[in-house]
């Protein structure tokens, strides 16, 4: 006999609340406190930087603290103990990133000028063809007053093997205020060189002399100056002794500078998804510290005393902390570095207390510590990249750990399988550290690499066991005067690993190109790793909504039909799969970085991208998405012409108000206000032939915040009457790219 569907339903709906009941009650069982504290202090980070304005410090403190007291006093009432130190976390994160902000905080430049700079080159970083970029403080600049003064200022000069870190000079330069994000949505470098004590970008446009009073470091600055000459000269006998990019990328794996890496070769390793070899991070340190913590076991073992009375494990353990310390700072302390070194120490220091080493508990501890001292990271792509692939490999340890293996009595069947497991262990430390960072791949860069497990299961034995050993050795025999052979060797390995990176770079679909989309799309990755995270019954299933959120949002996000850049000479128009740039050579980047965020994978100089563009010495125009004609004027005298006559006006002159009411207006006021526009055409009313437009910019228009000094607030003028008015940014997390001034 056929149950009647709603019965059916009925049981189904039983089951299903059965189940969760279940499997809520084993969560609760092992439930840790610790795996949630990062994701609530994330909140509170995110919370801080989404602010319009400048927030202050005092209440949100107050709140925090006052949470924090009610939570202790309420400890013995669970739910309402956990819900008030998730606050407490809310307010810490909030806290944490004000704090950070002040301390760092730093004049930085409000407009474009040129004057001579005096002062002390706190770092040089080599490139191509001899240029250099040289972080200065700067003792005096032209026509500034000292309260006005950067910090720190950073340049780019032609002959920059001539300078060192330490040198006190004077020249003159071009300078700029740190750009704006490139697009809504993209990397914010003027938020990061805040962060960074940078208030000033630009080249040297003249001789570079020695500066006629000389200032002294503090111990701090000397210290990295002293730093830098030895990366630098080390950087240099690597490149002298392995001619060409073989050279440059394993003076990168050692020092950390990567200047001198030719593009082409960057474009392969990212192409074949192993550009983070090239970055000293997790990989590195791993390598370095597993490796010195094995020598120093073994040598230890040679001591019946330690290993009856002390412990190898242990004792190596605390002794590999201080040579990683020193990688670190010697290799740069990058913030990837930094935060790799500080998940290597938590691991040693478990493992000193003979404690489990990998777990989720010490993946929280890390984060939790970055996020209080250093919250803007959480903003980056390093960050959540890297956290998400650390989580994910944790958990499948975890899965992998509880596998039943029976131990064979031969050697030769314990040999094969234990080559067989470290294959397999290879392939799935590649495919879950792969699917874990993808969506923010995906996000930050738009491209997605599909041949990843094939180039890392390749290249990564070659970096594990040749590379990276043979740069130990190299580092260790170099002050004897016999580091050259070791050298040479390791260009070769090194040469063996950019081919794999270019052989795999050529196959058809090495990687995807995709178009940006929204905050909202990464907020449910992230949330779904979370859950993978905190969630360690079958209840983790639950994800799957998340991710499956995510997933539909990505896919159906809808593309800009204009994209305009800040310094209102550049522009990007479409009409249908048709893309047109209207722009100058000098904002090739700024063009690439919007190709990439379409989808497209071209170059700025392809001309298919010029094969609808009308230019003269007044400006450009195209045809655009929903009918009419995009024009970018670079006089008033062409814009007041074409007030009225066209559908989109825009570019770096102040436009009349009048011609707002005839057409989308974008003009000098309005970018200096909210920076890069990202113009969309919405479906028109039902009986409305007009087409409605919609302005997502890059920063709220009334925003006030320390990284945007002396910006002009101005509102925007009001769009027609056949415009849909946005009057706040859609701002998702930021995009990256490796280059913003050049």
């Amino acid at each position: 006999m056929a149950l009647p569907g709603g019965m059916l339903f009925g049981q189904g709906l039983q089951r299903l609340v059965s189940w969760l009941a279940t499997g809520l009650a084993a969560e609760m069982a092992a439930f840790e406190l610790a795996l949630v504290v990062p994701v609530f202090l994330g909140l509170g980070v995110i919370a801080y930087f989404a602010a319009p304005e400048e927030p202050g410090l005092v209440v949100p403190a107050f709140l925090t603290v006052a949470t924090a007291c009610l939570a202790y006093g309420l400890r013995g009432r669970w739910w309402l103990h956990v819900g008030l130190i998730s606050l407490t976390a809310v307010g810490a994160g909030f806290c944490s990133a004000k704090l950070r902000t002040m301390s760092v905080a730093a004049p930085q430049l409000s407009r474009s000028m040129a004057g001579t700079v005096t002062g002390l080159v706190l770092s040089v970083e080599p490139r191509l063809g001899g240029s250099a970029r040289i972080v200065i403080r700067p003792v005096s600049v032209e026509k500034l007053e000292p309260a006005a003064m950067p910090a720190r200022i950073r340049l780019t000069v032609r002959k920059g093997s001539e300078i060192r870190a330490g040198d006190n000079i004077s020249l003159k330069a071009v300078m700029r205020p740190p750009p704006p994000p490139a697009l809504p949505g993209g990397y914010d470098f003027a938020r990061d060189a805040f962060f960074d004590g940078i208030g000033g970008v630009g080249f040297a446009a003249g001789k570079i002399a020695p500066a006629a009073s000389p200032v002294e470091a503090s111990w701090a600055e000397a210290f990295n100056i002293w730093i830098d000459r030895q990366r630098n000269d080390l950087t240099r006998r690597i490149v002298e002794t392995i001619q060409g990019e073989n050279g440059a990328i394993a003076a990168s794996q050692v020092t950390g500078k990567r200047g001198q890496i030719p593009g082409d070769a960057n474009e392969a390793l990212r192409a074949s998804g192993l550009y983070h070899v090239v970055s000293i991070s997790g990989l590195h340190m791993a390598l370095f510290a597993g490796g010195l913590f094995g020598l120093i076991r073994a040598v230890l073992a040679l001591s019946r005393r330690i290993v009856l009375y002390r412990g190898t494990k242990e004792l190596a353990a605390l002794l590999s902390l201080l040579p990683a310390a020193a990688y670190t700072l010697f290799s740069g302390a990058e913030v990837a570095t930094v935060r790799s070194f500080l998940m290597t120490a938590i691991v040693l220091l478990a493992v000193a207390l003979g404690r489990n080493a990998i777990t989720r508990r010490n993946v929280a501890l890390a984060a939790s510590f970055v996020l209080l001292t250093t919250p803007e990271q959480l903003l980056g792509p390093s960050f959540q990249m890297s956290f998400a692939a650390v989580a994910m490999l944790v958990i499948a340890h975890e899965q992998w750990s509880r596998r039943k293996r029976e131990k064979s009595a031969m050697a030769w069947e314990r040999a094969i399988g234990g080559a067989v497991t470290l294959v397999l262990a290879m392939m799935l430390t590649t495919i879950v550290a792969s699917l874990a960072t993808a969506p923010f791949s995906a996000f930050h860069f738009h491209r997605i690499t599909l041949q990843s497990l094939a180039s890392n299961l390749v290249a990564t034995p070659i970096v594990s066991f040749l590379i990276m050993p043979l740069a130990m050795l190299a580092v260790v025999a170099e002050p004897f005067g016999y580091g050259a052979p070791f050298w040479q060797a390791m260009g070769w390995a090194v040469g063996l690993f950019m081919q794999v990176a270019r052989s795999v770079a050529t196959w058809p679909g090495s990687d995807l190109v995709l178009p940006q989309f929204s905050a909202a799309a990464l907020g449910l990755f992230a949330l779904t790793l979370v859950l993978l995270t905190v969630l360690r019954t079958r209840l983790a299933l639950l994800a799957l909504l998340p991710l499956s959120g995510g997933i539909a949002l990505a896919a159906t996000a809808s593309l800009p039909v204009a994209l305009f850049g800040a310094n209102g000479y550049a522009a990007l128009v479409r009409k249908g799969d048709q893309l047109t740039v209207l722009a100058q050579r000098s904002d090739a980047f700024t063009v690439q970085q919007w190709l990439l965020a379409m989808g497209d994978r071209r170059k700025p100089e392809d001309p298919t991208l010029a094969a609808q563009r009308l230019c003269d010495r007044e400006g450009c125009s195209a045809p655009i998405e929903g009918g009419g004609i995009f024009m970018l004027d670079k006089t008033s005298n062409a814009a007041e012409e074409d007030c009225g006559r066209v559908s989109v006006l825009a570019g770096p002159v102040p436009i009349g108000a009048r011609c707002a009411a005839a057409g989308v207006v974008m003009d000098r006021e309005l970018i200096r206000a909210v920076g890069s526009i990202a113009l969309y055409v919405e479906p028109s009313a039902s009986g409305d032939i007009s087409p409605r437009w919609r302005l997502v910019m890059a920063r709220h228009p009334q925003a006030s915040r320390p990284w945007v000094p002396n910006r002009v607030i101005v509102p925007p003028k009001p769009l027609p009457q056949a415009a849909v008015q946005v009057p706040a940014t859609d701002r998702p997390m930021d995009s990256v790219t490796a280059e913003t001034d050049n």
